[in-house]
């Protein structure tokens, strides 16, 4: 099992989302939305080769029922969430984040 590393931007976008659910005044979709991204993680974390690879070493694993995507590669035993991406979002946009937390 790999320990988890997430980016600070992919915990602000985890942020974001929630807020923006809740803001709908359907709390039980933000509820909905945080346990498939838990479940997601589980998996990624217990089995990081579920996503195909987008681009290097970086992998996409889509959450199921949702239109959110996880992108993330392994680093050893750590898995490194370098996104929560929306399927609307360009499909490159997190690669700006890669310089950064490659120099940390």
């Amino acid at each position: 099992m790999f320990s988890l590393r997430t980016h600070p931007e992919a915990t602000a976008e985890l942020d974001e989302q929630l807020a923006y659910l809740k803001t709908k005044e359907l709390p039980w979709s933000a509820t909905k939305f945080a346990d498939a991204y838990d479940a997601a993680l589980t998996k990624i974390v217990s089995h990081p080769t579920r996503g195909h690879f987008v681009w290097r070493e970086f992998r996409r694993y889509n959450i199921p029922g949702q239109s959110h995507a996880l992108i993330y590669r392994e680093e050893e035993s750590v898995i490194f969430l370098i996104a929560l991406m929306h399927e609307k979002r360009h499909p490159d946009y997190w690669k700006t984040r890669v310089p950064e937390e490659q120099t940390s």
